[in-house]
Parts: C-alpha cells; sequence; structure tokens
C-alpha cells in the first residue's frame, strides 16, 4: 500500500488548492483531505499515515470571535504605528553600527504591523491552537508520522512556536497575489514539497523503528530487535514492550512503504 499523506485545513480555498495542485503531483501515493482532525481519522479508517501536513492559523473555538475590524478602526491602529520620521531620526548622526541600528529601528517598524496583524487574527477568533492541537492529537495517535506545518499567513514567532512543539518541519505555502497566481506557484512547488515531505517522512519512522528496536534491546529482545521491520511478527513480550502504537505501526498494511525506504536505504548505504 503506498504512503499516505494528510491535509488538514480549515479553509475550503486551501483544500481546493492542495487538492487540485499537490495531489497530482504525487500519483503514487495516496491523500486525505480534511478541515479537522477527527474528519481525517475517521477517513483514515484502519491506514497508519505517513505524514500530517498541518496549516497552523485556523478557528478555535475557545477563542472569542469578536468580529473583523471596521476600516476607520484599523486606520487608528495604523496611525499608532511607528513611522519613517522614527527610522531616520539622527542617523546620520549615529556613532555606532549604522546598519545595524538602520535595520533595528525599521525592524520595529515591521514588527509594529505584525502585532497589528495577530490581533486583527484574534478578534477574528483564529490563532496557532487549531494546528498545533491538530498536531499533539497526531502525534498522540500515530507517532511514527511526521507532521510538517504548512502556512501562508504565519511569522517568525508562530514558527517558533511550532518549532518548540516538535513538528518534523515548516514549509510556506507558495504565494501570490491573486487566486490564479496561488493555483500556479503551488503547481510548480508540488513536485519540490513532495520530495521534502516524503524526506522528513522516511526519517520519523526509521527513527521511530529505531528506538521500538532500542526498547527491545534494552528488554533482552535482542534477537526480535535485529530483525525487526515493518510488518514483522512480533512475539507476545515484544508486542507489550513496543506497546499498542508501536505494534499497530508495525502490522500496519500502510507500513509497507517504509520497508521498502529501509530496504533501499540500506542498499544506497551498506
Amino acid at each position: 500500500m503506498p504512503p499516505v499523506f494528510c491535509f488538514i485545513d480549515d479553509s475550503a480555498f486551501e483544500l481546493d488548492v492542495f487538492a487540485r495542485c499537490i495531489v497530482p503531483a504525487a500519483p503514487d501515493f495516496e491523500f486525505v483531505l480534511g478541515s479537522t482532525y477527527d474528519q481525517v481519522q475517521t477517513a483514515l479508517e484502519r491506514r497508519y499515515p505517513a505524514a500530517f501536513i498541518l496549516d497552523l492559523y485556523g478557528r478555535d473555538p475557545e477563542l472569542p470571535a469578536s468580529g473583523l475590524p471596521s476600516r476607520q478602526e484599523l486606520e487608528r491602529e495604523i496611525a499608532r504605528i511607528p513611522s519613517l520620521d522614527q527610522v531616520y531620526q539622527n542617523l546620520d548622526a549615529f556613532a555606532g553600527d549604522k546598519v545595524n541600528e538602520y535595520l533595528k529601528r525599521l525592524f520595529h517598524v515591521a514588527d509594529a504591523w505584525r502585532q497589528l496583524f495577530t490581533r486583527v487574527f484574534q478578534m477574528a477568533g483564529q490563532n496557532t491552537g487549531y494546528g498545533l492541537g491538530n498536531l499533539a492529537r497526531a502525534r498522540q495517535d500515530y507517532s511514527a508520522a511526521a507532521a510538517v506545518a504548512y502556512t501562508r499567513k504565519s511569522m517568525i514567532h508562530d514558527a517558533a512556536l511550532a518549532l518548540a512543539h516538535g513538528v518534523d518541519g515548516l514549509n510556506l505555502k507558495p504565494d501570490g497575489p491573486t487566486d490564479e497566481d496561488i493555483y500556479r506557484v503551488t503547481a510548480q512547488a508540488a513536485p519540490a514539497l513532495i520530495q521534502q515531505w516524503s524526506r522528513l517522512a522516511v526519517r520519523r519512522a526509521t527513527d521511530y523503528l529505531r528506538r521500538l528496536k532500542l526498547a527491545l534491546y534494552e528488554a533482552g529482545l535482542a534477537e526480535e530487535a535485529h530483525g525487526l521491520v515493518p510488518k514483522s511478527e512480533l512475539s507476545d513480550e515484544a508486542r507489550r514492550v513496543v506497546g499498542p502504537g508501536g505494534v499497530r505501526f508495525l502490522e500496519s498494511s500502510a507500513s509497507a512503504w517504509m520497508r521498502s525506504a529501509i530496504e533501499q536505504t540500506a542498499r544506497k548505504n551498506p
């Protein structure tokens, strides 16, 4: 059975972009798309996914939405943002590292826009809790599956937060000024994205398999540990050591792609 990639995003537009531009780039893969984790998990049935591709920003049910700001409200917020006068004030007379000072001042202007953008997101009832919540559930249910943050509107602080929560990778969604541009550049980027996600999936599953082997070695089951690969037959004691999650990964028919990947890696690195 081919590897299964899951994409979770609460935007109908983003789901359509993925379906029309990413999915056709990997005809040998299977994809499960949905707006919620529960929806995707139900569609997976008994299959074990290779990777979760997770949008970060989404509707947080615990965050009350107060609506979008009016133009007048937004203009008042923008008026509080530092102007270029603060960037250039007395810059020529600055005695230190002028380039660093200039960039530092300019960053404070740009960061004020970032903070405004974040406040507007929260007013709309959205934050990174959506993506990080899906990440936590994927880690709990499918520990061997890679998890990648795939985002269009996130800022550097969001990326740092996602990495702190243990994502295996982070990609910006290909972007453009119009929907047509987004479809076009996403289709162009799709082969490279699939390749990156596939490498992360193999790395994550391989590391997980190593952890299972180590657990077996430490339990005195060296013979089973040495020959452990997906689809291995396990003794009752080995099943107890690797736990239900490990057993589910090893027994899943979807993990056959992982065995193939391990064998290919072994041939390249004898």
